[in-house]
């Protein structure tokens, strides 16, 4: 995400009110923002889009190493014949 907001007096984007609420050991913080700005409030939204988007992408990476262990011996294999004379 890539829009900030300060407490400065001339900032386009305003911190309304905030709440957090808590239950079943989740925690959520909504927070309410006011502007004037149009172009600030459709920054604001397509930052928060891609932040959306990329959160639901499923981390492919943790289910191939979760997918199945490769099996291994805990002794080498048996020969399958006797060795060669000298």
């Amino acid at each position: 995400m890539s829009f900030y907001l300060f407490g400065r007096p001339d900032e386009p984007m305003r911190l309304k009110s905030y709440s957090a609420t808590t239950k079943a050991g989740k925690t959520v913080l909504k927070i309410e923002l006011e502007s004037t700005d149009m172009w600030a409030v459709a920054h604001a939204l397509t930052e928060l889009a891609q932040v959306q988007a990329g959160q639901r992408i499923k981390p492919a990476a943790a289910k191939a190493a979760k997918a199945k262990p490769e099996m291994r011996l805990a002794l080498p294999s048996p020969q399958l014949a006797l060795p060669k004379p000298k």
